[in-house]
């Protein structure tokens, strides 16, 4: 919620389908304030045949999750899929640093309030940053 609630927001007003796995089960009310939903974290990932446009995960739930790293694997080898980590840099990923989401005035105010009904500190960066290829 913190490192991509923003985003979230963004992609969800601009049309995008928004995929969220959730590692374990939680309270949906900060993802519902955002208009997004949260679904159970799969082992196997299946897109075919339309794979993702961009995929954003944390740096800690890839090191952890054998399916999230081969989610990223097949993403970079496909050479289709947007890839940004927060958290952190991803071994075995080539990315810059310094890629930033700058989030709209609507973005920050509904971040706002679904970090509030997540349990989490309410302020709220105009970007947020990621490492991206």
């Amino acid at each position: 919620m913190s490192a991509a609630g923003g985003l979230i927001f963004d992609s969800v007003r601009a049309g995008w389908s928004v995929e969220i796995y959730l590692e374990s089960p939680a309270d949906e009310r900060a993802l519902h304030i955002l208009g997004a939903n949260g679904v159970g974290l799969p082992e196997v990932f299946e897109f075919e045949p339309a794979w993702p446009d961009a995929v954003f995960l944390s740096a800690a739930l890839h090191n952890r999750h054998r399916g999230v790293q081969r989610l990223v694997a097949t993403s970079i080898r496909r050479h289709v899929t947007d890839i940004g980590v927060w958290g952190g840099g991803v071994t075995g990923f080539d990315a810059e640093a310094g890629r930033e989401h700058r989030l709209s005035t609507a973005a920050r105010a509904f971040k706002f309030h679904a970090m509030k009904a997540a349990g989490l500190g309410a302020e709220v960066a105009v970007v947020e940053p990621f490492h991206a290829r």
